[in-house]
């Protein structure tokens, strides 16, 4: 089979899945208010949870390229990991969020001097130990300040949510 062929099979299948995703939509199926609050409840924090990560990749990549030079790719892994120690240790400490921020800290500190300053994280530029300090030391705190301006934003946004009437 040629790739024109298996380019349009591949093609009608995208055109028959949004079809139906639109015919889905157009005449949805009776639903229950509890199921359409937690699918509301799921996009929602969904949304919150993607800005939250694209902010702190933001920054993260902006700051490396201001105090040394690491790559997108780098810089992405090293984010990924700081998220899944953060949420280890929202977990495990079952205290207020600025106690298991302090616990946080040093951990992800660690975390981003050891990811920052290895082997191959600044291509073509020696980084000086004060730089490896001042990136690991501002790159732990932008996850944590993420998070709080996306439960800002998540309050502000969810006062303008009101629910009139709720038929069951």
């Amino acid at each position: 089979m040629d790739d024109q062929g298996i380019l349009k099979k591949g093609l009608s299948v995208s055109w028959y899945t949004a079809w139906l995703i639109a015919v889905l939509l157009a005449f949805p199926a009776s639903a229950h208010a509890v199921e359409v609050g937690c699918f509301c409840t799921f996009v929602f924090a969904s949304t919150m949870f993607v800005i939250g990560i694209g902010l702190t990749l933001f920054a993260k990549y902006r700051l490396s390229n201001r105090i040394g030079t690491l790559t997108l790719k780098r810089t992405s892994v090293i984010t990924v990991i700081e998220v899944v120690l953060f949420f280890a240790v929202l977990f495990l400490f079952q205290k207020e969020y600025y106690v298991r921020v302090l616990v946080y800290l040093p951990f992800a500190y660690l975390l981003n001097y050891a990811l920052s300053t290895s082997a191959g994280a600044a291509p073509g530029e020696h980084q000086t130990p004060r730089k490896r300090v001042a990136m690991a030391g501002f790159s732990c705190l932008v996850l944590p300040i993420a998070v709080q301006i996306m439960a800002w934003l998540a309050t502000v946004l969810s006062q303008f949510i009101t629910v009139k009437e709720v038929r069951v």
